[in-house]
């Protein structure tokens, strides 16, 4: 039996935004065998944008039940089904937060309709609930509202179940997307199901335990299942997937962690179907420092230079002067060269040192993090405690946890946390991409 369900919500964040429209209906593959769909008090505003999409207005809800008011309903109508919804991560999302609120831990079995019709009836150029209801002629009657886009993936569940393929496909859903066909022949489906949906490193190993590969991600169930989702392509993963019988993890709390933890890892332990890692020693680097009339320069020495702020560090001289040129070239310092020759020559102003100084500044600051000394404190593995990475003189030392209730966020306690690990170019890449990317995260400077 399936419960399908769709959503309607005061915006698109489980944890900040709630129910305002909810529709169940029960299906048995075949017809439709109970159903419920009422307007939600959110207890919050509603934004603009969905009310402008739904017709959903504050006054509209304004007295209707709370989430809490029907949540014995929903309950009941979902018991020992399976979730159905179009892009159920959403609107499972929204119920089970709405659920935790309540101190209820809200967990079913899931299928998604999008995923679903994608390989059991693939072809179409979009897969969105409109696009697709419209290619295959299933009539929406109120498009952005519960019930309408509810009875309209009902519609949809059943073309995909009326196909000979779609148990299959249905089954790999039900299993966490594991396709058991497509696993090493001496993986078991139990070391997959075991895996936890959190940030941090796998390892896949052999039968005495060595390393035979290890990555890290943001979701280690998701990113093991997806290397299992086609058959291997290579000889040496052939090789790795007749030599693999478990795979083991730790949790890191975040991805950013998860990629220095395992880029450590890989320096560490060399596995063998890992690409190599190229470790590459800094020996040269681009100073900042002032002439005797106070212009800013930028020179490249050897990283024992004992003179001036070492700003970034190369593996070689010539990798450095390629930087160098490019932020020359890229910020058109050439001019402002020139123009500094000019003052030199007709005498020195205070406000064309302090432009010209600024401009090198804003230059040499693009290529740098904001600031030279710093932490990134971001989520721990567990609820009660954080992560810190350190940051000095533009140099990674290494990461640490921290509970914030014991610990206050000084440079002085953050700094006795600290596990400390080696800087390379490939830990700035890593640091700086995933900085780009993680939002949660606070930086501390000093």
């Amino acid at each position: 039996m399936y419960a399908i369900i769709d959503v309607e919500t005061t915006g698109g964040s489980p944890s900040v935004d709630r129910v305002i429209e909810i529709a169940v209906f029960v299906f048995d593959g075949e017809k439709i065998t109970d159903s419920y769909s009422s307007l939600v008090n959110p207890k919050r505003p509603i934004d603009a944008y969905v009310t402008k999409l739904t017709g959903i207005s504050d006054a509209m809800v304004k007295h209707s039940p709370t989430f809490e008011d029907v949540h014995h309903k929903i309950l009941e109508l979902t018991n020992e089904k399976i979730f159905v919804a179009h892009n159920v991560k959403f609107d499972f999302g929204m119920i089970r937060q709405e659920f935790k609120r309540l101190g209820i831990d809200y967990n079913r079995k899931q299928l998604d309709t999008v995923t679903l019709s994608q390989k059991v009836i693939p072809g179409f150029q979009s897969y969105s609930l409109g696009n697709i209801c419209d290619s295959l002629g299933i009539e929406i009657t109120d498009r952005h509202r519960a019930t309408g886009d509810a009875e309209a993936t009902v519609k949809l569940l059943k073309v995909i179940l009326d196909k000979q393929v779609s148990q299959k496909y249905i089954e790999i859903e039900l299993n966490h997307g594991i396709d058991v066909d497509l696993l090493p022949p001496y993986l078991s489906k139990a070391e997959i199901e075991k895996l936890p949906e959190d940030a941090g490193v796998f390892y896949y190993k052999d039968e005495v335990g060595k390393i035979l590969y290890v990555d890290g991600s943001k979701n280690i169930r998701k990113k093991v299942i997806t290397e299992f989702s086609k058959p291997a392509d290579s000889p040496e993963q052939t090789r790795m997937f007749e030599l693999m019988r478990n795979i083991d993890y730790e949790l890191t709390g975040n991805e950013l962690i998860a990629k220095l933890l395992s880029y450590k890892e890989l320096k560490k332990h060399l596995p063998e179907f890992n690409k190599k890692p190229r470790i590459q020693a800094h020996t040269h680097g681009i100073f900042i420092d002032k002439d005797e009339q106070g212009f800013l320069q930028m020179k490249i020495h050897p990283l024992d230079w004992a003179e001036g702020e070492l700003i970034l560090k190369f593996p070689s001289k010539s990798v450095a002067n390629k930087i160098m040129a490019k932020i020359i070239n890229e910020n058109n310092l050439h001019g402002w060269f020139a123009l500094r020759s000019k003052m030199k020559e007709n005498g020195l102003e205070e406000k064309g040192l302090n432009n010209y100084n600024a401009q090198i500044e804003k230059a040499i600051r693009k290529h740098l993090y904001r600031h030279s000394n710093f932490f990134i404190v971001a989520e721990g593995i567990h609820p009660d405690e954080h992560s810190v990475i350190w940051i000095e003189n533009n140099t990674y030392k290494g990461f640490g946890y921290f509970n914030p209730e014991l610990t206050a966020k000084t440079p002085e306690n953050l700094k006795e946390v600290i596990k400390h690990d080696e800087d390379d170019l490939e830990v700035q890449k890593i640091i700086r991409a995933q900085m780009r990317k993680m939002k949660s995260t606070k930086i501390v400077p000093y």
